[in-house]
């Protein structure tokens, strides 16, 4: 239970409005309440100003729709701390805003005016991030570029090299038709899914995408400045995993086992790909995703502390004042979590209206997580809906626009064929399995040159869902009934297979032609027809070869072999830091483990020496008192002989 402290404390509020800045005395400031993560904070303040009744600079800017930009600094006057920690600095973008005005003095002309404003704010991620909500796609770009599109005023870093590989395709399905998601819930999602690490320094406002948790250097925390120590053990997970790979011919299941699982109870992840490679990495995160929780340390503060205690800092609980027993001990610990609220213990309107400090009643608490520790926290999201449905056309160049042409991109390396559909909402061309769509085996029927589809985009593929219309010349008149085939190129290199009705009769007939060569064969009720002609205006065709289907092909092969080689060395970079990173935690956690048997080494050598330095003295006092009493014996026997 968190018990409030007194504390003088200094605040620096300033506020931004539509490009004008005013300054906020401190001791204006009369209640702060502020929680920070490791993924960004909320925070709500009050002040009382008091300004003229309507023609107050704030007031007027406050009226206003415009962003509001806060920035607090929070400070502890306490001459204990030498030197005192750098302040604690919040600084985000208002969520809500509230106005309460009462006026003081009796004559009008002296009547004034204190307005109360209370203002509710966050990081700039969570307030522009969770308004935002686009639906887009895109083309060979990575990850790091979708977010820097969409950064806004954020400051973003980065050290994830996933982030940085290209990716053929990548969409986002973020509109009004998906509620309550948004880009922020969109990142939140990305990251954990990725096994990634979203973290939030509000020192420098800035946001950092990293594959692991920073190190760094631990600053000690004093015991006298800290109220109670809680330790809270988060729920171990009872499950394991397995991946399925759902093929016809050579399906999988791969089982990754954890050690606190129940037998029999897992999480399953079911996948159809072909591509050995992809179920391998998607049982390499699934694996790091069963790792568990260690337990968490719950910190309640009697005083400011006098090191850094903000989301992200290391600190370890050493020195001679902690009991030497204490679960986290000599121990790395990062913040996970922080705090704060102050209520001002003089609340009213004419109250430290000028001062840079004043005295408030403080409720201040950290949680804190092992430096160890590999599970990123990110808060809760909604998880965007997938996938989104558009109109495209096929994509087969050369020809004329006309043609009904088609085209395959094969991919050497993994041996699957694709074919090309052009999004014009985005302008860009995506790929979708070569396969018999919604015909059987027996048919190969490819879908030709700007025939319009309907595609479903995923995050990371796109999949083809049915045509949307006929092309041209393929369908037969309403009275005829007919149902008709049309192969070929175009209108004058073509051949169609018709059957329909005429007068209530069944007629089939096939019509071939090739420029002016023209066969017909057709039959009808008791008659077969058999034509083949030749006109002389058609002409023989003029040979041609188009070899820009094979070039397209080509690019593709070559764009694919690009991407699947960067992904692979990406990969294999990832891999190698993940080792290096293991075996620094290991040799880490082993000096550690050293360090902490040497001391405890040590520490009974050196309990040991002291009660052999305690038993001597004990000792040795006896022996000075047995002399004394000899001493006194030999002054008595003495003082008798004379």
């Amino acid at each position: 239970m968190r018990t409030a402290f007194q504390e003088e404390l200094r605040f620096e509020l300033t506020l931004t409005i539509g490009g004008q800045s005013f300054s906020i005395p401190g001791g204006q400031v009369k209640h702060l309440s502020a929680r920070l993560a490791n993924h960004g904070f909320s925070a709500s303040v009050t002040f009382w100003t008091a300004l003229e009744k309507k023609d107050a600079p704030l007031f007027t800017a406050f009226q206003k729709p415009d962003l509001v930009q806060v920035r607090l600094s929070i400070a502890a006057v306490d001459p204990e701390l030498s030197p005192p920690p750098p302040p604690l600095v919040l600084q985000g973008l208002v969520r809500s805003r509230r106005l309460v005005a009462e006026t003081h003095g009796g004559a009008k002309k002296a009547e004034r005016v204190f307005r109360r404003y209370t203002l509710e704010f966050s990081d700039a991620a969570q307030v522009l991030w969770r308004q935002h909500r686009p639906v887009e796609l895109h083309t060979d770009i990575s990850m790091q570029e979708v977010l820097e599109a969409h950064k806004a005023s954020l400051q973003l870093s980065y050290d994830w090299a996933g982030l940085r590989q290209k990716q053929e395709m990548l969409c986002l399905a973020l509109g009004a038709d998906a509620p309550e998601v948004s880009f922020y819930d969109f990142v939140l999602w990305y990251v954990h899914t990725h096994n990634g690490v979203f973290s939030y320094d509000s020192q420098r406002n800035e946001y950092q995408f990293t594959d692991s948790k920073p190190a760094g250097d631990a600053k000690p925390l004093s015991r006298l400045r800290v109220q109670q120590v809680q330790v809270q053990l988060p729920p171990p997970i009872r499950h394991g995993a397995r991946v399925l790979n759902a093929l016809a011919q050579g399906p999988t299941t791969e089982a990754i086992e954890q050690k606190q699982a129940v037998s029999g109870v897992s999480h399953d992840v079911l996948l159809r790909s072909p591509i050995t490679a992809q179920a391998e990495q998607r049982q390499k995160l699934e694996k790091t995703r069963l790792q568990v929780r260690q337990r968490q340390l719950l910190l309640s503060f009697n005083r400011v502390p006098s090191v850094d205690v903000y989301p992200g800092a290391l600190v370890k609980l050493e020195g001679p004042l902690w009991p030497s027993g204490l679960t986290g001990l000599d121990e790395d610990q990062r913040v996970l979590e922080l705090e704060l609220e102050a209520h001002a213990e003089h609340e009213g309107q004419h109250d430290e209206q000028q001062q840079k400090e004043a005295t408030y009643q403080v409720l201040l608490s950290a949680r804190l997580e092992s430096s160890s520790e590999p599970v990123a926290t990110l808060p809760p999201y909604r998880a965007p809906r997938y996938p989104i449905h558009v109109e495209g056309l096929v994509h087969s160049p050369g020809g004329e626009a006309e043609d009904r042409r088609y085209l395959i991109v094969d991919d050497e390396k993994t041996s699957l064929s694709y074919f090309r559909m052009a999004v014009p909402l985005w302008n860009q061309t995506v790929s979708v399995p070569a396969e018999p769509m919604h015909s059987t085996g027996e048919f190969f029927f490819p879908p030709y040159k700007n025939t319009r589809v309907l595609l479903g985009l995923h995050f990371e593929r796109a999949e083809f869902l049915r045509f949307i219309d006929w092309k041209e010349g393929v369908r037969t008149p309403q009275d005829g009934q007919g149902d008709q085939i049309l192969l070929g190129w175009n209108k004058k290199s073509q051949t169609a297979f018709t059957h329909d009705f005429q007068d209530e009769n069944p007629v089939w007939r096939m019509h071939r032609i090739n420029q002016g060569d023209t066969q017909i064969v057709r039959m009808g009720e008791g008659h077969l027809f058999i034509q083949v002609k030749e006109t002389q205006a058609g002409g023989p065709p003029t040979p041609t070869y188009d070899v820009t289907p094979q070039v397209e092909a080509t690019k593709g092969d070559l764009s694919t072999a690009v991407g699947g080689a960067i992904g692979e060395t990406s990969a294999a970079y990832q891999g190698a830091m993940a080792a290096v990173r293991a075996k620094m935690k290991s040799a880490q956690a082993e000096a550690k483990a050293a360090i902490s048997g040497a001391r405890a080494e040590v520490g009974a050598k050196v309990a040991e020496a002291k009660s052999g330095l305690q038993g001597a003295t004990s000792r040795l006092s006896q022996g000075v008192g047995k002399l004394s009493g000899a001493a006194e014996a030999a002054k008595a026997s003495l003082a008798k002989l004379r």
